[in-house]
């Protein structure tokens, strides 16, 4: 009878029930513990974006590289064949990535968006894809499909190295259009980053462009590549230019916003974001305002005042977007009509 009611009930040490202090207590340290643990996962995941995204953009400085060692121009940032014939230049999205669906000429239909492949600028047409990818995509131009679904398709593609993970899309201080489509930049775009396509140019008429960057210049002509920037986050496409309304340079001050406006990065501090530089290497950068090295008078033509010159020359203490001393690479793109309310992109 004892071994049955030992088998039952459980002979020695006897069961105590938790009390509701002990319960409550433990309670409270879980809620603790995840209280520490919530933040601390919040921070690994957006390192891990940060991280993957800084892999995108050392493995296209690569890719980069390969393409100008083959290119009969030598250009690092490949030119794309639209660039100086379509009514808006083609080089800061369209040199790699998928079709994008922003920016549509007709309504609301992405598959008549600038940056896709009824307008020319889908996967095929763009140079990077080739050297990355391995092979040409094919090109819907003529063949759209039922219902154009071959368009469609090509704004669905998932190219990896252009998206960053941490692309949530429009950040301030950029295009409206951007902002308007409530989309990623990699979907409206076709692309999470942008080429470094500075341009100069005299308002007046018969007014041309001039890359004063790495655009359209053979990288053996970059003087410091090192420290010249060549693609960056969409995020901060516009960041070089902070404070330079301030400073008179109201053209340059960025599309808009005002130009104190703070420009979030997508990996959750304002001002600062993933770079790939003309040497081939990344790195994160903080972007905020502007120095004012000496200028370097007479390079551009008519233009040896200050007044001009602290406009033109963005540079920070790690970085730089012009490519003083050389000389400017002249375009036949035209320039932007004063009071245009969306500029070239």
């Amino acid at each position: 009878m004892n071994g049955r009611r030992c088998m039952r009930f459980g002979c020695g040490a006897r069961k105590r029930a938790v009390t509701l202090m002990e319960a409550t207590v433990g309670v409270a340290s879980v809620t603790v513990l995840m209280a520490m643990l919530v933040p601390a996962m919040g921070e690994a995941r957006r390192q891990g974006k940060q991280v993957h995204c800084l892999g995108n953009m050392r493995q296209i400085g690569e890719a980069s590289a390969i393409y100008a060692a083959a290119d009969a121009n030598e250009f690092l940032v490949p030119a794309h064949p639209l660039v100086e014939v379509a009514s808006r230049s083609l080089g800061t999205y369209a040199w790699g990535g998928k079709s994008g669906a922003g920016s549509p000429a007709a309504g609301e239909d992405p598959t008549s968006s600038q940056w896709g492949t009824l307008a020319g600028a889908g996967p095929a047409t763009r140079p990077l894809n080739q050297v990355i990818y391995g092979s040409v995509f094919p090109d819907h131009r003529d063949n759209p499909g039922t219902f154009g679904v071959n368009w469609i398709d090509d704004t669905q593609l998932d190219l990896d190295v252009y998206r960053c993970p941490g692309d949530y899309g429009y950040t301030g201080y950029h295009y409206s259009s951007w902002r308007d489509s409530k989309l990623t930049s990699y979907d409206h775009y076709g692309n999470s980053y942008a080429a470094n396509t500075s341009w100069i140019g005299v308002s007046g008429g018969g007014c041309r462009l001039e890359s004063n960057s790495p655009f359209l210049r053979p990288a053996s002509r970059v003087p410091v590549p090192s420290r010249t920037i060549m693609y960056l986050e969409n995020s901060g496409n516009f960041a070089p230019r902070r404070n330079y309304g301030i400073d008179g340079c109201a053209s340059l001050s960025g599309s808009n916003t005002g130009s104190t406006t703070p420009i979030h990065g997508w990996h959750g501090r304002d001002f600062e974001f993933n770079t790939t530089f003309v040497d081939g290497h990344a790195a994160t950068i903080v972007i905020d305002g502007h120095l004012h090295p000496q200028p370097h008078l007479g390079r551009y033509p008519n233009q040896n005042d200050w007044s001009y010159w602290h406009c033109v020359i963005m540079r920070g203490p790690d970085w730089q977007i012009d490519t003083l001393p050389a000389s400017p690479v002249r375009t036949n793109i035209p320039c932007v009509s004063p009071g245009a309310s969306d500029p070239i992109e």
